[in-house]
């Protein structure tokens, strides 16, 4: 058993995002692992003022939890949906989807995630 009391927030990611985004990864599995069947990774994701991921998917599947604050998420199909805390996202495998905070808001979301990161280079609109 190990018990994790934080993460390491010390870095801010840009690129793949429209704006200031903190991942504090929890757990990340072993790349000698096959995180599709062993084991997810788990990060809170810290979105600022309206940041949101470009589109992206996950060959295992990606949950999110809303920690903090109000988000939103959105897919092709569905297009944006808002969030308010305590909602549960689970996005199927391989489904291209986006997530954030909602316009000038922050928000935390707990993402657990299967597999590395399918990036497009692609923002929503």
């Amino acid at each position: 058993m190990r018990v994790v009391a934080g993460g390491d927030r010390s870095v801010s990611y840009g690129g793949r995002f429209t704006g200031t985004v903190e991942l504090e990864m929890l757990n990340t599995t072993p790349p000698e692992i096959d995180a599709g069947v062993d084991g997810p990774d788990t990060a809170l994701v810290h979105f600022r003022n309206g940041a949101v991921t470009f589109w992206h998917s996950h060959p295992g599947g990606q949950q999110l939890y809303v920690v903090s604050g109000e988000a939103r998420v959105g897919t092709e199909g569905t297009g944006e949906i808002s969030l308010s805390v305590g909602a549960l996202v689970v996005c199927p495998a391989d489904e291209a989807h986006w997530h954030g905070a909602m316009p000038d808001c922050d928000t935390t979301l707990l993402a657990i995630t299967w597999g590395t990161t399918v990036w497009t280079d692609r923002a929503p609109v």
